[in-house]
């Protein structure tokens, strides 16, 4: 039996038994990379991967829940993740539960909290993305600026960006996005939450430009071109990737000449 497949097994011992419980949660606390500057991304992983079948029991599902609201960080990011796996194979009342524990997430206070909402939101898409689409589709709407990076950080994933059609979805949501940036959308919003939309905008536009350039590039022209300070940073964040300025020299030298200086 390799690594992976006997950690899957104590999971599912530990996980499956409430007894085992706080043996559980030992083993995650003692191997969580924290405090430091990197949280242990494998162990979280496997743990949400235990949840990324139908045939959930109730006792599992108890965990997760008291995990989503545990005190400090990694519990939390692990859950939350893990409510992502989920939620393709769930039922109706617990994909419900999921949406709710997400949206929650995508609006917490932890950085590392809301990041586990993307990653969660990314396991949707990469289970099927017409659910996802469906799920950002009934948010995008009045979605708050944490919300609205939860869903760039989430598109912005490989994997994802890997059918034309996806992309072009991203490309999509993050015109609106920007566009309701120009138009006053966060004039009275919190200047954190801007700022933390802000960042991922200042990286994500270049994933969606380099899976297709011509429907990217276009979109980061008329963003140049609005003259606006923010976008203008924005734009010019991403014509910094190396994604973009090793594929797209001249494409990226196009648009930084014609830059107003931030």
């Amino acid at each position: 039996m390799c690594g992976r497949q006997a950690e899957t097994l104590q999971f599912q011992q530990w996980i499956e038994n409430r007894e085992h419980w706080p043996l559980l949660e030992g083993h995650m606390h003692n191997n969580s990379g924290l405090p430091g500057p990197r949280a242990n991304l494998e162990l979280a992983a496997g743990f949400a991967q235990y949840f990324a079948d139908a045939d959930i029991p109730d006792t599992a599902w108890a965990l997760l829940c008291s995990w989503v609201d545990a005190p400090g960080e990694f519990l939390p990011f692990c859950a939350v993740q893990a409510c992502g796996a989920h939620y393709a194979n769930a039922d109706e009342e617990r994909r419900c539960l999921v949406e709710s524990m997400l949206k929650a997430a995508m609006n917490d206070a932890r950085w590392r909290v809301r990041e586990a909402a993307a990653i969660g939101l990314q396991s949707i898409g990469e289970s099927d993305f017409r659910l996802l689409a469906d799920l950002l589709d009934g948010w995008r709407k009045d979605a708050a600026l944490l919300e609205q990076r939860a869903f760039v950080a989430a598109l912005a994933h490989p994997p994802l960006l890997k059918n034309r059609n996806h992309v072009l979805y991203a490309l999509d949501l993050a015109a609106e996005i920007t566009d309701g940036i120009l138009h006053g959308a966060v004039k009275d919003c919190e200047p954190e939450h801007f700022r933390v939309l802000s960042r991922g905008l200042e990286y994500s536009l270049s994933l969606f430009a380099a899976a297709e350039p011509e429907e990217g590039f276009a979109l980061l022209r008329r963003l140049a071109e609005s003259g606006d300070v923010r976008m203008i940073r924005i734009v010019k964040c991403n014509l910094g990737k190396t994604r973009l300025s090793k594929k797209h020299p001249d494409r990226v030298r196009e648009l930084l000449a014609g830059l107003t200086t931030v």
